[in-house]
């Protein structure tokens, strides 16, 4: 269990995670008023969405289901 905690991540983490934060939120538009605003974990995630969206990655949307899907579903 011990050795799992000691081998080393193929992710390289940031060595200042903070200021990279608030770079981020600097080019995503953000004041450093407004992210003062934000808790960290607020602005963590508006991170992640903005990054997402620049890089095209995108979260699949729901949609209302159609008469058609619940016939398939129960069919």
């Amino acid at each position: 269990m011990q050795d799992e905690l000691n081998q080393p991540t193929d992710i390289e983490q940031p060595e200042r995670p903070d200021l990279e934060l608030l770079v981020i939120g600097k080019r995503a538009g953000l004041s450093f008023d407004e992210m003062n605003e934000l808790t960290v974990n607020d602005l963590i995630k508006f991170v992640n969405i903005y990054v997402d969206m620049t890089t095209g990655k995108q979260k699949p949307r729901r949609r209302m289901a159609t008469q058609a899907d619940i016939d398939a579903f129960f069919a």
